[in-house]
């Protein structure tokens, strides 16, 4: 893989479209940005860098210079429609645990291409070294909540109005977590169950 090159993991085709996931690399933030933009400003508060600002895709972009950052790319030509990102802790005796965060554009959902992006996002968690990722978000954000159940996640905690918006509103924020190393074996457990029986 080289910066001008990335290495496409995949191509996805979902709702009449062709998508590839690719590892993000700095001449993207331009697209990033705008996908961002175009979200919801409730899509983006369980995210640990606000990528809406250009600062936040600054701090991204040296996240992932540095290797503590990884990010996959779901793109719809030139244009962003989703992206997983792996944050590990700077806390040395949290390095072992990283924070995922996926987002699909709201067009583009209920495609099953999100827990595509998820499962990319665990084998950066294997290049970082991570053995546990982390993943927050707001009760209401039920359909995230169901895919990472459904992919093996467990609820760890519920903070009860942890979460403020621009709005001065508040939300209880639930905690979910899920070994690196039992996720392979959670995937072929749910392809198990999805063939067709003889």
């Amino acid at each position: 893989m080289t910066a001008s090159h990335p290495a496409v993991l995949q191509t996805i085709h979902a709702d009449g479209r062709e998508l590839r996931l690719q590892y993000m690399t700095p001449a993207e933030a331009p697209a990033l940005l705008a996908f961002a933009r175009s979200l919801r400003p409730h899509d983006l508060l369980f995210l640990p860098t606000d990528i809406s600002s250009p600062e936040g895709i600054d701090e991204l972009v040296e996240g992932l210079g540095t290797g503590r950052i990884g990010v996959i790319l779901a793109l719809d030509g030139d244009q962003v429609v989703g992206f997983s990102s792996v944050v590990r802790s700077a806390t040395s005796w949290m390095r072992h645990i990283a924070e995922i965060s996926v987002i699909v554009s709201e067009p583009m959902r209920h495609h099953g291409f999100g827990r595509e992006l998820t499962e990319e996002a665990f084998r950066i968690a294997e290049d970082l070294g991570v053995t546990r990722m982390l993943a927050q978000m707001t009760l209401d954000q039920q359909s995230g909540i169901d895919m990472l159940r459904g992919l093996g996640f467990t609820p760890i905690a519920i903070l009860h109005d942890h979460v403020i918006d621009a709005d001065e509103r508040t939300y209880d924020l639930l905690l979910m977590h899920q070994d690196v190393a039992r996720f392979a074996d959670t995937l072929r457990r749910l392809d198990a169950d999805a063939a067709p029986k003889a």
